[in-house]
């Protein structure tokens, strides 16, 4: 892969792959787990694969201006206004950073509440 921002992408899937255990171009069930054995989901060379096939994907999304990104959850659905206005500030260049890393720490402030509130909602019932 020689285009840069090919590259790039394929950093941060390989980045999502190992620090958030995300996987978005494996094969999976829809419902986002990940249908690898073990040993294929340890094998560098399907990882590397998967990182070239998503920054393809990827690149072709951004060339065309249109990401999907799917309807959001009630429960989140700030947060997920959030992010995707963080995105689209960070598509807008330096200037935008401060303003993205803000929506950033709102959704994520908004996730915690409500990963709180779930594992409390658990434990009662």
């Amino acid at each position: 892969m020689n285009d840069p921002r090919l590259q790039n992408f394929a950093e941060a899937y390989l980045a999502m792959a190992g620090e958030a255990r995300y996987r978005p171009q494996a094969p999976g069930d829809g419902m986002g787990n990940v249908c690898l054995s073990t040993e294929e989901a340890a094998n560098p060379e399907r990882l590397a694969r998967e990182a070239g096939a998503y920054a393809v994907a990827f690149g072709k999304e951004d060339d065309a201006l249109s990401f999907w990104i799917g309807c959001s959850d009630f429960e989140t659905a700030r947060a997920f206004v959030w992010a995707i206005e963080a995105a689209r500030q960070l598509a807008s260049g330096v200037e935008g950073r401060g303003v993205a890393a803000k929506l950033l720490e709102m959704a994520l402030t908004q996730l915690t509440r409500l990963t709180r509130l779930t594992r409390l909602t658990k434990l009662t019932l």
